[in-house]
């Protein structure tokens, strides 16, 4: 975790809500913008809030079409025919739900 000295604390009042307002210098400084996931724990008496650097959703789904390429390299690509077989063998399969 990275602490960036300041050389005056900066003041945040929580509303009704519970909600803080992060003070505009600390958000610059800290790269913290709308919708930015922040972990809040409290330590020793005080509040602790840690960024959290994670994946959008559309790095992750990047992330799993590559693994999923990464799992059929050296085979061919299944053609319109053989998916639409699976699917409708996968339809003959599944248990029907009642009153269907």
């Amino acid at each position: 975790m990275k602490i960036i000295p300041m050389e005056e604390p900066e003041i945040a009042t929580v509303g009704t809500k519970g909600q803080v307002v992060i003070p505009l210098r600390v958000r610059r400084e800290l790269g913290i913008k709308p919708r930015t996931k922040l972990a809040i724990y409290g330590f020793r008496g005080k509040l602790v809030a840690s960024k959290i650097e994670a994946p959008t959703q559309g790095e992750e789904l990047d992330a799993l079409f590559r693994e999923i390429d990464g799992t059929r390299k050296g085979t061919k690509r299944p053609t319109e025919r053989e998916i639409l077989a699976a699917v409708q063998a996968y339809r003959r399969e599944r248990p029907r739900p009642k009153g269907a």
